[in-house]
């Protein structure tokens, strides 16, 4: 089950699942464009028996699932919502300076590729 177009984070997300095998995109943005932040109001999940939300729901909030589209087939990918070890952090900061390099992010000034793997950089700090 390997997704040739998975998109490359910093983030952390888990496997991608298959939501619909027959997915035919309507608009033109497309369920593409639906990884990132922003957007209309978002309502709070609701509480499950003990009257508590679950984390993953305000995980999923925080930082929304991503939606791809292959082959006409939708797959979902969710944010791991496993807790970070000291290692974790001391391997997203090479993977930083890696993405940053190969992707050739100016050191000074305005970039926008430093500026997007800076949010991703600072989503996964977040989860």
């Amino acid at each position: 089950m390997a997704l040739v177009n998975q998109y490359e984070s910093l983030v952390k997300y888990e496997t991608a699942i298959l939501v619909s095998s027959s997915y035919h995109m309507h608009s033109a943005g497309g369920a593409a464009g639906k990884n990132k932040r922003g957007g209309g109001a978002q309502v709070l999940p609701p509480l499950d028996k003990n009257g508590q939300a679950r984390n993953e729901d305000y995980l999923n909030k925080i930082l929304p699932p991503q939606e791809m589209v292959e082959n006409n087939q939708l797959w979902v990918r969710y944010v791991s919502p496993t807790p970070a070890t000291s290692a974790d952090v001391t391997n997203l900061r090479k993977d930083l300076d890696k993405k940053l390099e190969s992707m050739g992010a100016r050191d000074c000034g305005i970039c926008p590729v430093r500026e997007e793997l800076h949010i991703q950089c600072f989503d996964e700090l977040i989860r």
